[in-house]
């Protein structure tokens, strides 16, 4: 082989060897590694941290928060909004499953104040419910990390993970959300904190409808609703009881970038008009429709309805499970649960089949 010829293969082989990833494991690799290591996660039995949630969109506003979790199951949060504050805890909120469209309508129509919408959202990606399609390395910020692309199987919920190249843990999780309330992206930054791994930062852009019958209206909104929110500040085995003010009231937020916060009324406004559905004689086959049909005989009280509504996401991470406050949902109009679809015109079938 002439000098010149094996010079020119030597600089290309050395060329090639510098654009190999930096990992030497197959890609379906990483995923096994990341289940294995999502496994032996460990949990905080007691945690307590700060949040800022800051929402754009039809909704804007800034609130901050500081939670406490605790060993026995129980928690607490103080929250601030411009000037206003509140406390949720879990002896105060009832979490409904946002599949259980029942539930939801049942706890609204009976305790509004207390119904908070809930999501769980698994992070594991066993073999059988994900096709990876793509691994490479990246850049997270300053971290080089493993890029790892998905395909779901059976309707998971992950679309990327990028993943700790030392760990085989989530730096990012990229996920498509689904269910009777929407559709929504929701991405997580995630971070090590002592010997943990815990939430940094998350963003979830939102497509939000309150939860309706067949053969009503979905309450649509003015648009969708983008949620960004920070976890700072972690401190484990403090269990002390959160001040009876919280401490974020004493300092106002900063506004928000895109605008000022608007600051909305504590209560509803009025209904425009009442709520007119007649109930249908046809014989009920659901208790769905029993309640719909309930619940048009003895109508609550609706002049001042309840318009805020808190939601929650749990983060299912092997066997850990981060109960995390996503944002305080403001209807800014009365919240009904059902309407006819067209009570000028068309004929209301309240069960969706038969004779009305």
């Amino acid at each position: 082989m002439p000098y010149t010829f094996r010079r020119r293969w030597l600089v290309l082989a050395l060329w090639f060897a510098g654009q190999a990833p930096a990992w030497s494991q197959p890609p379906q690799d990483w995923l096994e590694r990341y289940q294995k290591a999502l496994q032996v996660l460990e949990a905080p039995s007691e945690r307590r941290f700060e949040q800022q949630i800051q929402t754009f969109g039809w909704q804007e506003g800034i609130t901050t928060g500081e939670f406490v979790f605790r060993a026995d199951g129980d928690w607490e949060a103080n929250l601030t909004e411009g000037d206003q504050f509140y406390k949720i805890a879990d002896d105060r909120l009832n979490l409904v499953a946002q599949s259980d469209r029942l539930r939801l309508y049942s706890e609204y129509i009976e305790r509004p104040e207390r119904v908070a919408p809930h999501a769980i959202v698994d992070l594991s990606a066993p073999p059988d419910t994900y096709r990876l399609e793509a691994a490479e390395t990246t850049r997270l910020g300053t971290d080089e990390v493993v890029r790892v692309r998905l395909t779901p199987l059976a309707g998971g919920p992950l679309r990327e993970l990028w993943l700790d190249p030392t760990t085989a843990l989530p730096r990012r999780a990229v996920m498509y959300l689904s269910g009777v309330w929407g559709s929504a992206n929701y991405t997580v930054d995630f971070q090590p904190v002592e010997r943990y791994w815990l939430p940094e930062r998350s963003r979830m852009q939102i497509k939000m409808n309150f939860w309706v019958p067949v053969g009503f209206t979905r309450r649509a909104f003015a648009g969708p609703i983008d949620i960004g929110a920070t976890y700072r500040n972690y401190r484990f085995g403090d269990t002390a009881a959160l001040p009876a003010v919280p401490t974020a009231a004493a300092s106002k937020p900063a506004p928000a970038a895109t605008g000022t916060t608007a600051t909305q009324p504590t209560t509803g406004q009025p209904l425009g008009k009442p709520l007119e559905l007649s109930v249908s004689t046809q014989k009920s086959t659901s208790v769905l429709a029993e309640r719909i049909a309930q619940f048009n005989l003895n109508k609550p009280d609706l002049s001042n309805p309840l318009t805020r509504i808190n939601v929650f996401v749990t983060l299912k991470m092997g066997s850990q499970q981060l109960l995390l406050y996503l944002f305080r949902f403001n209807s800014k109009q009365s919240l009904v649960p059902i309407e006819a679809v067209n009570s000028q015109s068309d004929t209301i079938k309240l069960f969706g089949t038969g004779n009305p």
